[in-house]
């Protein structure tokens, strides 16, 4: 076989997780032209990143294979929960990795020189280590995440002590502790961290993965590569992580554009009206609410945002799916019509960055979060799960440009004052301003002469001497 370098890259197929890996993978492979490049991601995840009809325009140097999802065809119908997809994948993922990596070296005539793959595919460390090849993870959520599992011992302690009888607890005893005992994390409390990383009683091969995260990528990777910017994270943070890893890039958010792209002089691609509708609104008045692809309030949350909504005839623009329509206030969609618009999907970063838009009503994802501040809008912030609690910690305390709902759930009189605060009030206002100065700090971060540029042409480096 060629000695030529072959990076193989293995996704993990859930969530927003691809998108970062794939657009990292296409900057690369056109600056790297002469490393070739295998993305190994499940046949579903790689039918909606890269559909085979485009698959024809990828660079020369990139193919993609099919790795296993563990379902069985007889049980795609009836294994529903997402959990248990999850579940199913890790089973079979070292060997259907293994078996794809396989063909992907007789297929291009090159032995693997390097892995690239999502930091929860955690296995690739094996497969690393007997291939003696090095191991570069990407980082996807925030990087006060990482934190949290490269500290998952100290933080199991310190639950311990919380309860009080040598046990770690969920009861909510622990929930307003600080983690300052966790260099950069003195603004994070407990009640911020992923449930189920510090579920010990939680045995599933997730839970399990999740908590064995923070052990193996000290020790097992050349380089972990953060989806993120060096100018958004404590410097205490960073320093210490930097201390943890042979390795630490920054390379910047792999799905958002600093500047972002201006808008289209045509709305041909905007299927459902948004950008036409937000052209008649005034500046800055409007509501876009969007809380992702996988995650949603309860039915009362929902309801409760829709009469909040019309209490203040709030201009709003609300991304929701169909069969969550129906925990709307009875026949609020026709009450609002003059000032409301609901769509099944909308263009996220192009919304964000019209000027009609005033507010963001999000889950916190962290690549959300990103769109936002690209489009210059403060946010209300409704966490879920996984990163979501501490990136909404970051936007209201650290970053000032946002606020999150009050007491965690989405009530009327709740989200009637938060809408008020950030739209319409002084310190909305002092919000916009300062995200309007995070965006420039992060155009120039993402520039030329940037830092995150600056980490990226490392990375090219260690991929093409490997």
């Amino acid at each position: 076989m060629s000695s030529e370098k072959h990076v193989a890259i293995l996704a993990f197929p859930f969530g927003s997780h691809p998108w970062p890996l794939a657009n990292l993978l296409l900057r690369l492979a056109t600056v790297a032209s002469d490393v070739h490049f295998s993305f190994l991601n499940t046949a579903k995840s790689n039918g909606v990143i890269f559909p085979l009809p485009s698959r024809a325009e990828l660079p020369s140097n990139v193919r993609v294979y099919d790795v296993s999802d563990g379902l069985q065809d007889g049980h795609r119908e009836a294994t529903k929960h997402p959990r248990e997809h999850v579940e199913l994948f890790l089973k079979a993922a070292p060997e259907s990795f293994g078996a794809a990596v396989d063909a992907a070296e007789q297929d291009v005539k090159k032995k693997v020189s390097c892995f690239l793959t999502d930091a929860l595919v955690i296995f690739a460390s094996e497969m690393a280590e007997k291939m003696q090849v090095p191991w570069v993870a990407l980082w996807v959520p925030a990087p006060p995440c990482l934190a949290a599992h490269v500290y998952i011992d100290v933080i199991s302690e310190l639950r311990r002590e919380s309860s009080g009888d040598g046990t770690s607890t969920d009861d909510g005893n622990d929930d307003d502790k600080s983690l300052d005992v966790i260099p950069g994390l003195s603004m994070m409390r407990t009640s911020d961290l992923p449930k189920q990383l510090i579920d010990d009683q939680d045995t599933s091969r997730s839970a399990c993965m999740l908590r064995e995260v923070g052990h193996v990528l000290p020790r097992g990777t050349t380089a972990v590569v953060m989806n993120s910017y060096a100018e958004v994270t404590p410097t205490p943070l960073i320093a210490d992580l930097k201390s943890k890893f042979k390795m630490l890039l920054q390379v910047g958010c792999l799905t958002v554009s600093f500047p972002p792209p201006p808008l289209p002089s045509s709305y041909a691609s905007d299927t459902t009206g948004c950008l036409t509708w937000l052209d008649v609104r005034d500046p800055r008045s409007v509501a876009y609410i969007c809380f992702g692809t996988v995650a949603m309030p309860s039915p009362s949350e929902i309801s409760a945002l829709g009469e909040a909504l019309e209490s203040t005839k709030t201009p709003f623009l609300w991304s929701i799916k169909e069969h969550v329509m129906a925990y709307l206030p009875k026949g609020l969609q026709e009450r609002t019509r003059a000032y409301g618009k609901f769509v099944p999907w909308a263009p996220q970063g192009q919304v964000l960055s019209h000027p009609a838009c005033g507010v963001y009503v999000t889950h916190c994802g962290y690549n959300s979060v990103f769109e936002s501040v690209a489009g210059g809008v403060p946010m209300v912030c409704k966490p879920f799960w996984a990163d979501n609690m501490m990136n909404g910690r970051m936007i209201e305390e650290v970053w000032g440009i946002g606020v999150k709902v009050d007491g965690g759930t989405i009530t009327k009189s709740g989200m009637e004052k938060a809408l008020e605060v950030v739209l319409r009030g002084e310190d909305g206002k002092e919000m916009r301003k300062k995200v309007g100065e995070l965006r420039e700090r992060l155009v120039e971060a993402a520039g030329p002469d940037g830092s995150a540029e600056a980490d990226f042409k490392v990375l090219v480096e260690l991929i093409s001497t490997s």
